[in-house]
């Protein structure tokens, strides 16, 4: 009877050793998707910035975890292409080469001019005119940069989302595309685009999903041709 009991006390033992292994794997799991969350959340606000190294003790303490949960979120991150690992430097918030953003804009042109000509055909009149406001309080200058980066992503981010074709808005959004274009700021100047995305909206309004199309590809192009003039002077 004392080792049957004995048995039976050694079975309970292992089984709640082997609970708590398993709630402890959960819940790290769970931490790290809340971490990933949340520094992710940082990159997109800018309060984490290309390039900026991630002290990992000092991060995993602000946000109240072990580092445990940190490394998970940050190979997730890693995996999307928004922080790396540099050797002998450690994880950083990626920063983008010259040649992997003129790559961004050709998926970007194939993509997102293919997107405007859905939209044009789909999108309601209000629709458009919501495009439209984005832009009206930067016709008196001067513009604010930073809102009007804001007014840019919305627009783009808008005609994706509402373009009818849930593989490519899904190609963005798994591609990181429009957050990655965040990451690297204006390439050109508010006062030399403004026109360009009001021309497009004028082709919205018109029903011509051929010339918005057009107009679109060439407002991507000119960005992409100004990263390749900045390579060819290196």
């Amino acid at each position: 009877m004392f080792i049957l009991g004995c048995s039976i006390i050694k079975y309970l033992c292992i089984r709640y050793t082997k609970y708590i292994l398993k709630m402890s794997i959960i819940s790290n799991d769970e931490l790290g998707a809340q971490a990933y969350k949340k520094v992710r959340s940082m990159i997109i606000s800018k309060k984490l910035v290309p390039g900026q190294k991630i002290v990992q003790d000092k991060l995993a303490e602000s946000l109240g975890i072990s580092r445990t949960p940190l490394r998970s979120a940050l190979q997730m991150l890693e995996a999307e292409y928004l922080v790396e690992s540099v050797p002998r430097k450690g994880v950083i918030v990626k920063e983008f080469s010259n040649e992997e953003i003129v790559e961004l804009y050709d998926c970007r042109i194939a993509l997102e001019g293919t997107a405007i000509g859905l939209f044009t055909n789909l999108a309601l009149d209000s629709e458009i005119d919501r495009l439209n406001g984005l832009f009206q309080p930067f016709l008196e200058s001067p513009i604010d940069t930073n809102k009007y980066q804001i007014a840019d992503s919305n627009f783009h981010d808008s005609i994706i989302q509402g373009c009818g074709n849930s593989f490519l808005s899904k190609l963005f959004q798994h591609g990181n595309i429009l957050l990655i274009i965040n990451m690297v700021g204006l390439v050109r100047p508010p006062e030399e685009t403004l026109n360009e995305h009001l021309s497009i909206i004028s082709a919205m309004k018109k029903r011509d999903s051929e010339l918005a199309e057009s107009l679109a590809k060439s407002h991507l192009d000119k960005s992409k041709q100004l990263i390749l003039n900045k390579i060819n002077e290196e």
